[in-house]
């Protein structure tokens, strides 16, 4: 844990109760916080963590899946009680969600980012992402009852500036929503403005760079468009699915 700065706030939810981590007296709390892989340098921001109970906090937080960095002012993350798996075996690295500065960038290069907001729903399987904002005022959504692959990229950002002739910027990013009950694909990449809607699927190795409105449907390829409408999907396997498991 690195924090530094003021008025930052992280919060754990849990049934029954909310712990306000950084003033807490439950030792088991802060112990759990002093191991985990976070870092909030900047001041004003709050990081609200939801868990069905105190185990599925330490799984989390000390199970080696879970980096979350936020450089800046005025950020806002609140995640649900989510499923984040991490197998070097498979590659699945967990999730890693950054807002500002990536690290590995070298001591010359200082990002920051301001008035952020990520929000991640419940039950959301997650197996391996790298959620990067780097753009003041952006924000990032993924509903409740998604699933993602490993090797996924959602960057709500293009890191660098695009301008026109006149050297006005023409690649501002302000958002990306994933609607509930996504599925996305193993190596896909998701960049800055975009939108999937409710009960779709993305698939393998896509690239998504617009916004899909449509629900229940299955976008594919480079760039990625709607190769199928009038679909819904389950977290079963067929075997499972058909015999009601």
């Amino acid at each position: 844990m690195n924090i530094q700065g003021q008025n930052n706030q992280i919060t754990f939810a849990f049934p029954d109760r909310e712990i306000c981590c950084l003033n807490t007296e439950d030792t088991r709390i802060s112990q759990l916080l002093e191991m985990s892989d976070i870092s909030i340098i900047g001041n004003d921001n709050r990081v609200l963590l939801r868990f069905d109970s105190e185990e599925s906090a330490e799984e989390l937080l000390t199970g080696g899946g879970f980096l979350l960095i936020v450089k800046g002012n005025n950020n806002r993350v609140d995640m649900g009680a989510v499923i984040v798996r991490h197998s070097p075996i498979l590659g699945m690295t967990g999730l890693k969600l950054i807002i500002g500065q990536l690290p590995g960038l070298g001591a010359g290069v200082s990002r920051t980012a301001d008035g952020c907001t990520v929000t991640i729903g419940n039950r959301v399987v997650i197996n391996g992402v790298t959620l990067y904002l780097q753009e003041d005022g952006s924000h990032v959504s993924i509903g409740d009852d998604s699933q993602l692959s490993w090797g996924v990229d959602i960057w709500c950002t293009d890191a660098h500036t695009i301008t026109n002739l006149d050297g006005i910027p023409i690649n501002y990013a302000e958002s990306i929503e994933i609607g509930r009950h996504v599925w996305i694909g193993k190596d896909v990449k998701i960049g800055k403005n975009v939108r999937i809607a409710d009960n779709s699927i993305v698939g393998w190795g896509s690239i998504v760079t617009k916004r899909f409105n449509e629900p229940n449907v299955i976008i594919a390829g480079i760039p990625a468009k709607i190769v199928k409408h009038g679909i819904n999907w389950d977290r079963k396997c067929i075997n499972k699915y058909i015999k009601g498991i």
